[in-house]
Formats: structure tokens, sequence, C-alpha cells
């Protein structure tokens, strides 16, 4: 970061560029950079600008050298480089009259909630990216993973919902390929939990002997004694 009394020598090693190694259109984009921040004595605003400026003009630095420059986070850094200059205003405007982040509201849950179905595989960063785009305003990361868990948005709850759509989905499929007339083709494999459990209990059993019926076999059939008739009854 430039600070008064600082030689442009200084400012550089500060920040770890080698003034050796740059080439005369980069030591000329960067003194330009230092006599602004220079004048302005680093406050918020021509950090934020001159920020931009280096990380957007292809001065050729690395963005952690960018943020050693103006006296920045890299970490904030890397969030600046994916802001337009509206936005990089508008920020600066949010801070000065002391409301640095907007606040999401119960009519802002249908757009996310949509932009996370269509995007199942979306980044927080590339969540706030869509947020700042839409509603022209950013959230912290905190008051951001709130609202998602209030209105059942977060990672979780979506993963939780779409297993459940696709059981139901399931399930559905397997109702239609059972009420389908058939067409003499091959039938689809159900799948088995859509079937009842197959009960544990065996069965009623006998367990005395067995009645016998007798048997058919001549051979051991009993013996009839017959009488003979005299005729009267």
């Amino acid at each position: 970061m430039a600070t008064e009394g600082q030689t442009f020598e200084q400012w550089l090693h500060g920040a770890k560029v080698r003034p050796e190694r740059l080439s005369d259109q980069q030591r000329a984009v960067l003194h330009a950079a230092f006599q602004f921040l220079q004048r302005s004595k680093g406050d918020y605003s021509s950090s934020r600008i001159a920020s931009h400026f280096l990380l957007h003009c292809g001065v050729g630095l690395e963005v952690v050298q960018v943020a050693r420059l103006v006296g920045i986070s890299p970490r904030s850094a890397y969030r600046h480089r994916k802001l337009s200059a509206k936005q990089v205003g508008q920020q600066i405007h949010c801070h000065f009259s002391g409301r640095p982040y907007g606040k999401l509201l119960p009519r802002h849950a249908g757009s996310i909630a949509e932009f996370l179905f269509t995007h199942p595989q979306a980044t927080r960063d590339e969540l706030l990216d869509f947020i700042g785009r839409t509603w022209e305003f950013r959230v912290s990361k905190v008051a951001l993973w709130e609202f998602l868990k209030k209105y059942g948005l977060d990672r979780a709850s979506l993963e939780k919902a779409r297993h459940i759509a696709s059981r139901e989905d399931e399930d559905r499929a397997a109702a239609e390929v059972l009420d389908a007339p058939a067409s003499g083709g091959w039938v689809p494999v159900v799948p088995d939990r859509f079937f009842s459990a197959t009960p544990s209990t065996p069965g009623p059993f006998c367990s005395g002997p067995k009645c016998s019926r007798g048997s058919t076999r001549p051979a051991i059939a009993s013996a009839t004694t017959t009488v003979r008739s005299s005729g009267a009854f």
C-alpha cells in the first residue's frame, strides 16, 4: 500500500514486485497508480478504484501482487476481480452510506431457488454473483447461509428433496409398468422395493401323524367274507 513519504521503488518492494522485471509499459502504469494512491492517501474509495483498474487493465500482475499494492487482502482482490465498474461504484456508495451489504428478503427466495435447481453444481461465490447481478447488491456469506437454511435451500436440504423426488419418480414408473396392458414384448424389471417384504414366519403345519386314506392296491386290500343267501328276506 502506498504511504506518505514512500518512494515508488519502496512501494514495489513492499508488494514483492521486482522493478527490474517490469517492462516500460508496466512501470508507466504502476507509477500512475502509485501517484494516484499517494495523492488520495490510500482511502477506501481510491483503493477500490485502483484495485479494479490494476486487475482489469492487462498490466500482467498477479492478483496477490495487486492486493499488496493497494493494501487489501488477496481474498478481497479475488472477489473484486469478478465485479464490474458499476458494482464497484455501488459498493463504495453503500460503504459510505452505512450499508456495506444488502439484505435478502422473502421475495428473493423464489429466484434463488430457481437458480439453485437449474445450477445444482453452483458454488457459493457463483450464487453471490447471481444475487449481485439480479438485485445489484451483495450479501455477507453468513447472511446468505442463514437465508438458505431458513427456506430449505441449503445443500443438505436440496439433496434430500432431490432424493425424495427421484424415489417418487421410480415408484410412479413402476406403477405405470404394472398397469400397462401386455403387448407381447419384454416386461421391464420392477424394483424389488416396490413389492412387500417376504414374511419371515413359516406357514401352518401339522405335527400329528398323517391320516391314511386306505390303499388302492388290490394286493394289500383287506379280505371280505361272503355269506350265501337263502333267498328269504
